[in-house]
C-alpha cells in the first residue's frame, strides 16, 4: 500500500495517491491528461522534462502529436493562473522541453488512502477531434455518474457512443480524481475472454483460471472507472462480470457502451440520440443552419478534410440535406464531410442514394468494422438472431413511422407468426436497430433511413422484394379501406394526424404497384381510397398524376363504370379545380362519375360527383346553372335525410344566391347554415370542397355583409377568419380563405397592407404546393398592390369579376367581351357604370 502524501508549491497541494489538486485548501477541476502533465512536471520541478518524454509519459499507449500536448498545458497553466501577478509555474524552453520553475515541498499525509497505480493499467486513450453537439448529454451523465454506478450508453453503430464515454470519463476523472480505465472489448470474439481482457487492462498478470478474484483484490477499495468499450457482442459475459464488480467493489464506476443494454442489476441505460438536423423543406441561412449540431460537426470535419470549404449561402441547403438525409449519425456525417476533399457538397447530396458506396472513408486507424458505413452495420446485422434479420430487412420497405400491427402486416409469414414478427421487433428496438419514440406517439417506430437502405439491400439480396412490397401495399389499401368519412369531413381530426404521417409510405406503395412487376390492381385501389389524406395534406398536385395513371388504366379494364372507377373521377375532379381551375376536364369527370352513380343507384355517390359539376359551373360563372344544380343538390339531399348534406346544399344555395347577386337570399341561408352547425370545428378540415366548412362560411358571409354596407362587420369577420385559417395550417383552407374571403374585402375596404400581408401568405402556400388554380388569384392580387394592369393568364370569370371589383379596367373590359353584361352577377352594376362611362366620354369627345 502507498504511503499517502502531498506536494505543495505556491497555494497550491497535489494529494496523492488520489491525485486531487486543491489550492488554499479548496479543489481545483482538472482534466485527468492536464492533471498527468502537472504531475510529471511538479515530481521533476526544476529539471527540463523533453516534449517526447511527456508526451510518452502521459500517452504511454498512444501517439499523439505535439498540438494535443499545447491544448493540455494551456488548461493547466489557466488553472494555475500561471504567469499572474508575475509568477511563471511552468516555463518552455522552445525546442526542448518544460520545466515547472517554482520550489516545491512534499510532506507525508495522516490519513491513509487506497492504491491504484499500477504501470500496467491502461489510461483512456485521448480523443483528438472537437467533440461537437454533445455538450448536454456529457455534462448531465458526469453529474450523474456519482449516484450511477452502472450507467450503459446504448445507441446505434456511428452515433457516437464512445467519444461520449470518454468525455465523460475525462471529466469525471477530472472533477474527482478518480481513475479511469479504458477496456476495448471490440477484438475481443470470445466471451470466456472478458474478465481476462478487463483484468489485463487494469494491470492483473493473467494467468490460467479464474481471473476474476485477483482483479477484485487489485481493485480493492480504491475508486475507479472503468470504461467497458464496444460491450454488444460479449452481452451476456459483460453482463455477467459488471455484477460481480459491483458487489466486490465498493468503489468501483462502470461505464458501459453497447448498442443494446447489458440487462444486468443495477444498470442505468442513456440511449443516446442523433445529432438535431434541420427538418425536410426548411430553408436556412448558414448561421441559423450551424445552431444544427449535425451541420456544424459536418461543417467543422468537412473544413479538416478541405482546408478551403466554408459554409455558405449556395451550399447550406445541401449541406441540411446531407445531415437530415443521414438522420444526424455523427460517423455517416463524418464519412460523408471526408469526401469533401474530393467532390462538391451538392454532388454528395446528390449520390446519397448509394451512400454505402459514397460513405467510405473513415480513418485509417479505425477498426475495420468503422472504416465504411457498410462495415458498420454489417457489423450490427450479424449479430442478430435469423428471425430479426428477416423481420430487419423486411420493414425496410416501411418509409415512416408505423406501429406493431403495421410490423405485423409487412413481415409476418407462414414460418413467422404474428407474435415472433413482436419478440423480433422488441429485439431490434433494444439492439437500436429501430428507434422509438418514447413520447407517446401511435406510431412509435422508425428505422432511420441509412439503417432502412442497408437493410433494403439485405431483403434484395434474399430475394424477397417483391412479395414484401406486395404486402407492404397491400396493408396501405387496408388501412384507408372506407374513404367516405374523409370525403364528407366526418373523419376524426385524430386518424388524418396520424395517418398524415403515412403519405411516404403510399408513394413507395404505389410506386411498387404501378410497375411491371408490381399490380395495377393495387395501384388504382391505393390511389382511391388515399384520395381524402392527399387533400387534406394540400397536395392536389402530387394526386393529380397518381389519379391520371390509375383513370388510364381503369378506363381500359372491367373496373369502368364501377363504384371505384366512379371514386376515382370525383377525386380526379378535385384535383382538377385546385391545380388548374375550373376546366372543361373537371366538369367531363364529374358529369361522366354522376351519369355511372345514377346507373347504379347509387345517392351517395351521386351527391358527391353532384356537388362537383355545381362547383365547375359556379367557378366558371356560370351562376344561373349552378343555382339549378344546388336545387337538385338539395332536393337528392332530402330525399337521403343526410344532415351534413343537407348543410352542403344550403351552402351551395348561398353561393349561388350571392354570385348571382341576391345578397339578402344568400345571407338568410349561410346565417342558417351557421346556426345549425353546432360544432362549427369540424372533424376535419374537409367539406365537399376539400376545405375547412368554417372557414368557407365565413368567407362568403364577410363578401355579403360588405355588400350590403356592414363594412366594419366584414374587415373583422375578415380579419378572424385569415387568422383562424393559417391556425390550422392547412393549405387548401387558407387558399379559399385568403382569396375568396379576406382578401377581397380587405381591398374593397382599401386596406392595403392587410392586402399586401394576406397576399403574401397566399403566395407562400400556393408555390409550394403547386396550386395553380390559387396563384392565379395571387398574381392578380400582386398587380394590384403594385398598380399594374391585372390580366393573369387563363382566367376564370369569378376571378376576372373580382379584379374588376378592385378596378381593373383590362378585367372590366375582358368581362364586357364576354357578355358579361347579359348575364345576372354581383357586380353587374359595376360593368353597367363601366359602360356608361365609356359612352360619355365617347359623347364628349365627339
Amino acid at each position: 500500500m502507498v504511503t499517502p502524501y502531498a506536494m505543495t508549491f505556491g497555494p497550491f497541494t497535489l494529494h496523492f495517491p488520489q491525485r486531487n489538486l486543491t489550492k488554499d485548501g479548496e479543489a481545483i477541476r482538472l482534466g485527468s491528461r492536464a492533471l498527468d502533465i502537472l504531475v510529471v512536471l511538479v515530481e521533476n520541478a526544476g529539471v527540463l522534462v523533453s516534449t517526447r518524454e511527456l508526451c510518452e509519459r502521459v500517452w504511454a499507449d498512444n501517439v499523439v502529436d505535439e498540438g494535443a500536448l499545447r491544448v493540455h498545458l494551456s488548461a493547466v497553466r489557466k488553472a494555475l493562473g500561471d504567469g499572474h501577478e508575475g509568477i511563471r509555474y511552468i516555463v518552455n524552453e522552445t525546442g526542448r522541453g518544460y520545466r515547472f520553475a517554482v520550489p516545491v515541498s512534499r510532506s507525508v499525509a495522516h490519513s491513509p488512502a487506497p492504491p491504484l497505480h499500477n504501470s500496467g493499467a491502461r489510461a483512456l486513450p485521448v480523443t483528438l477531434a472537437r467533440v461537437i453537439g454533445r455538450e448536454d448529454v456529457i455534462a448531465g451523465l458526469t453529474d450523474q455518474l456519482p449516484e450511477r454506478r452502472f450507467l450503459t450508453i446504448t445507441g446505434p453503430g456511428g452515433m457516437g457512443k464512445t467519444t461520449v464515454a470518454l468525455a465523460i470519463a475525462h471529466r469525471f476523472s477530472g472533477q474527482t480524481g478518480t481513475r479511469a480505465l479504458f477496456v476495448n472489448f471490440a477484438p475481443v470474439s470470445e466471451t470466456s475472454s472478458a474478465a481476462s481482457t478487463v483484468a489485463s487492462a487494469v494491470g492483473v498478470a493473467v494467468s490460467s483460471g479464474d481471473p476474476i478474484p485477483d482483479l477484485i483484490g487489485m481493485l480493492g477499495d480504491t475508486p475507479v472507472l472503468l470504461v467497458l468499450d464496444n460491450c454488444e457482442h460479449l452481452i451476456e459475459a459483460v453482463a455477467e462480470l459488471a455484477e460481480k464488480l459491483l458487489q466486490a467493489v465498493p468503489g468501483i464506476h462502470l461505464l458501459v457502451t453497447s448498442r443494446e443494454p447489458l440487462r444486468a442489476d443495477g444498470e442505468s441505460v442513456h440511449r443516446l440520440a442523433a445529432l438535431p438536423s434541420p427538418a425536410s423543406g426548411t430553408t436556412l441561412g448558414t448561421n441559423e443552419a450551424r445552431e444544427y449540431a449535425a451541420v456544424a460537426l459536418f461543417a467543422d470535419r468537412a473544413k479538416a478534410a478541405n482546408d478551403s470549404f466554408a459554409l455558405t449561402e449556395s451550399n447550406v441547403t445541401a449541406v441540411c440535406d446531407i445531415c437530415r438525409r443521414l438522420d444526424g449519425i455523427p460517423l455517416a456525417i463524418e464519412f460523408a464531410a471526408a469526401r469533401v476533399g474530393l467532390m462538391d457538397v451538392h454532388a454528395i447530396s446528390a449520390r446519397l442514394d448509394d451512400r454505402f458506396a459514397l460513405l467510405t472513408q473513415g480513418r485509417r486507424t479505425a477498426l475495420p468494422r468503422q472504416q465504411t458505413l457498410r462495415a458498420t452495420l454489417d457489423w450490427s446485422y450479424e449479430l442478430l438472431q435469423p428471425k430479426e434479420q428477416q423481420v430487419l430487412r423486411r420493414l425496410s420497405v416501411m418509409r415512416g413511422p408505423f406501429d406493431m400491427s403495421d410490423a405485423a402486416a409487412v413481415a409476418s409469414c407462414r414460418e413467422l407468426d404474428e407474435l415472433a414478427v413482436f419478440d423480433a421487433t422488441t429485439g431490434l428496438i433494444s439492439k437500436s436497430l429501430i428507434s422509438c419514440d418514447i413520447s407517446g406517439s401511435p406510431l412509435p417506430y422508425r428505422l432511420l433511413d441509412t439503417t432502412r437502405h442497408y437493410a433494403h439491400l439485405r431483403l434484395a439480396e434474399a430475394n424477397e422484394i417483391n412479395d414484401v412490397r406486395r404486402r407492404h401495399a397491400m396493408h396501405c389499401c387496408e388501412i384507408f379501406a372506407d374513404p367516405a368519412a374523409a370525403w364528407e369531413g366526418k373523419a376524426p381530426r385524430e386518424w388524418l394526424a396520424i395517418h398524415s404521417r403515412r403519405i411516404d409510405d403510399i408513394r413507395a406503395a404505389f410506386d411498387w404497384a404501378s410497375r411491371e412487376e408490381g399490380d395495377p390492381t393495387i395501384a388504382i385501389t391505393l390511389v382511391i381510397v388515399t384520395a381524402p389524406l392527399w387533400f387534406h395534406l394540400s397536395l392536389p398536385h402530387e394526386f393529380l398524376g397518381l389519379a391520371e395513371h390509375a383513370i388510364a388504366t381503369v378506363e381500359s379494364s372491367d373496373l369502368a363504370g364501377t363504384p371505384q372507377h366512379i371514386e376515382l373521377l370525383a377525386a380526379y375532379g378535385h384535383a382538377l379545380w385546385h391545380t388548374r381551375g375550373p376546366t372543361p376536364d373537371m366538369a367531363r369527370a364529374f358529369e361522366q362519375a354522376y351519369d355511372a352513380a345514377g346507373r347504379l343507384n347509387n345517392e351517395g355517390m351521386a351527391l358527391r360527383t353532384l356537388w362537383g359539376i355545381w362547383a365547375q359551373r359556379i367557378l366558371a360563372g356560370s351562376y344561373s346553372d349552378s343555382l339549378q344544380l344546388a336545387r337538385n343538390f338539395s332536393d337528392l339531399a332530402s330525399r337521403t335525410a343526410d344532415l351534413s348534406a343537407i348543410q352542403t346544399a344550403d351552402h351551395m344555395k348561398a353561393l349561388s344566391q350571392h354570385f348571382l347577386g341576391n345578397q339578402a337570399e344568400a345571407r338568410s341561408l349561410i346565417e342558417d347554415v351557421i346556426a345549425r352547425d353546432e360544432d362549427p370545428i369540424r372533424a376535419n378540415h374537409a367539406n365537399h370542397a376539400q376545405v375547412d366548412g368554417q372557414i368557407a362560411s365565413m368567407s362568403l358571409l364577410m363578401r355579403i355583409l360588405w355588400l350590403q354596407g356592414s363594412t366594419d362587420r366584414a374587415m373583422a369577420l375578415a380579419h378572424e377568419c385569415a387568422a383562424q385559417a393559417l391556425a390550422i395550417d392547412h393549405d387548401l383552407s387558407i387558399c379559399y380563405g385568403l382569396a375568396i374571403g379576406s382578401i377581397p374585402v380587405a381591398i374593397w375596404e382599401n386596406d392595403w397592407a392587410t392586402v399586401r400581408e394576406l397576399t403574401g401568405k397566399l403566395r407562400e402556400r400556393t408555390r409550394q404546393r403547386g396550386l395553380s388554380y390559387w396563384d392565379k388569384w395571387a398574381e392578380g392580387f400582386e398587380a394590384l398592390i403594385e398598380g399594374r394592369p391585372v390580366m393573369p393568364r387563363g382566367a376564370t370569370i369569378m376571378q376576372l369579376e373580382l379584379f374588376a371589383s378592385a378596378g381593373s379596367q383590362a378585367c372590366i373590359e375582358a368581362l364586357i367581351a364576354h357578355g358579361r353584361l347579359d348575364e345576372p352577377a354581383w357586380c353587374r352594376d359595376r360593368l353597367l357604370e363601366h359602360r356608361a362611362s365609356l359612352a360619355g366620354a365617347d359623347a364628349n369627345g365627339s
